[in-house]
């Protein structure tokens, strides 16, 4: 019997199951060939800490992601890319508007970066909590982009850009969005939700909020254009641009760990421009999407 053909409960407790499962199994053996290639399982300590990192992080990644995501999709109707509809490109005029947002999307969300870190409680155990959280990340990402040569920036691109771009959309929007849409029979609430359970499992609650608002674009990408590879670039693209963006300003001295978006000059100025050109843009896609539902 197909996957489809059980409740949506039982569906989503196998996509659970896959990625938890995926995630035990992707962490264990990533600290396994860490371990085999420089002696300890704590990538910290290797020898080459960048390099285990960025080992770790793509097995890790992999098994996490696609591979629940595929399999899952596998069981709903013997297809591998049919369930996640990236068997189908999205228009081009589309793909032309994500160009433009990944662009004018990033002074948006160092707004929304900088206010969701203003708001976050100060002292607490949940507090203390949130705050070991986001320095266990940023300890790892410092690591990774500290390094300065063109071959570093090509491999931080690759691992945390394309495959995490890849690899995410897959689980997300290719795998439990299809299914919260056909459970709750809702597709701007299940867009909601896949982007706040999108932005929880990051474990970085002093950026929620515009993971969250990143999430429920993505989202609507995937449900305006029917192709996960719309949603898919947007990801690649903003992942890249931040490491860019980051590799830039480190070249030229500037220590961007303690930098929030509105300490720049001329920085609220420039987010309401983009977000005006956003909003135009994203009126553009969602007036496609209709005119594409008016002629079937």
């Amino acid at each position: 019997m197909r996957l489809n053909e059980k409740s949506y409960w039982i569906q989503l407790l196998v996509l659970a199951l896959f990625m938890i499962g995926g995630m035990l199994v992707s962490t264990a053996l990533g600290e396994l060939i860490v371990l085999l290639l420089y002696g300890t399982p704590a990538m910290l300590e290797a020898s080459d800490p960048v390099t285990a990192i960025r080992i770790s992080q793509t097995i890790v990644t992999i098994g996490t992601f696609l591979l629940p995501a595929l399999l899952f999709a596998y069981c709903q109707n013997r297809r591998w890319f049919d369930y996640s509809e990236a068997n189908r490109r999205p228009q081009q005029s589309m793909v032309n508007m994500v160009l433009i947002l990944s662009f004018t999307l990033l002074p948006i969300v160092g707004v929304l970066s900088a206010f969701n870190q203003n708001i976050m409680p100060q002292e607490g155990a949940v507090a203390d909590f949130m705050r070991n959280m986001e320095e266990a990340a940023n300890s790892i990402l410092e690591k990774v982009t500290e390094q300065r040569s063109s071959w570093d920036l090509i491999s931080n691109i690759l691992v945390f850009a394309v495959l995490a771009g890849v690899c995410e959309e897959f689980f997300f929007q290719g795998s439990l969005q299809p299914l919260l849409t056909r459970w709750i029979r809702n597709p701007h609430l299940a867009i909601i939700v896949t982007a706040l359970i999108f932005s929880a499992l990051h474990f970085q609650f002093y950026g929620f909020i515009p993971r969250f608002v990143l999430g429920v674009y993505l989202g609507y990408l995937f449900f305006w254009s029917r192709s996960l590879w719309l949603p898919i670039l947007a990801h690649v693209l903003h992942n890249m641009l931040t490491l860019l963006m980051d590799y830039t300003l480190q070249g030229r001295g500037i220590n961007t760990n303690d930098l929030q978006f509105t300490d720049v000059r001329g920085a609220i100025p420039t987010a309401v421009t983009c977000l005006i050109v956003s909003a135009m843009c994203i009126v553009f896609l969602w007036r496609t999407y209709r005119d594409g539902e008016s002629t079937k």
